[in-house]
């Protein structure tokens, strides 16, 4: 006989999945990216600040300028996400290849930030932490259903794992994190002690 307190009433459906994988490059590896990552802000200094609401509150950034795929610093990196990429499609039933379509650095200072966005046309998009200051801020993931068409239930009392608007991915070096490319996430202004680097990565 099954207890009536071992039986929901709640059916869950439709869940979001992130992917996080741990010490992805070495720390050698991982100073090395670095490095090219400071070369390139030489080059490209703020970069693309127009792409985005934030503006020239925007992470310095290559964006649209120079893709991170075509330099071999960044091959190391760009080839052990995608087998993570690959590995968290096969929870979708996906055992097909997955290919990186693009990638940028992000150099955050204090007050810089990204409001929420998605990455249109692709399927996968991954957050590499490169730096990570002890005070840096994590990245927002937004709930998909938000919308502010709906109404939401009245009156909320206290939290469950049902109203929570946000997810906060926390940083730390050497990590990625994946998720479905139209999932929202963002990432807030803070005062930093030192840079916050990640780099951004899509996949189809």
């Amino acid at each position: 006989m099954i207890s009536v307190k071992n039986v929901s009433k709640i059916i869950e459906c439709f869940p979001t999945a992130l992917f996080a994988e741990q010490e992805v490059l070495t720390v050698e590896e991982n100073n090395i990216i670095t490095d090219k990552i400071y070369k390139l802000q030489e080059t490209f200094g703020a970069g693309n600040t127009q792409a985005w609401l934030s503006g020239k509150n925007s992470p310095d950034n290559c964006f649209q300028h120079s893709s991170l795929v075509e330099y071999l610093d960044f091959k190391v990196l760009i080839e052990r996400i995608k087998l993570c990429v690959e590995e968290f499609a096969r929870a979708y039933g996906s055992e097909e290849p997955y290919e990186c379509q693009d990638a940028w650095y992000n150099i955050y200072q204090s007050n810089k930030y990204q409001e929420f966005h998605v990455h249109p046309n692709v399927i996968f998009s991954a957050i590499y932490f490169v730096k990570v200051p002890d005070d840096a801020q994590p990245v927002y993931f937004k709930k998909p259903d938000m919308s502010h068409v709906m109404f939401p239930p009245k009156n909320k009392k206290y939290d469950t794992p049902y109203n929570q608007e946000f997810i906060m991915a926390p940083p730390q070096e050497r990590t990625v994190i994946i998720f479905r490319s139209n999932l929202q996430h963002s990432v807030p202004p803070a005062q930093l002690s030192d840079d916050r680097i990640t780099i951004s990565l899509n996949y189809r």
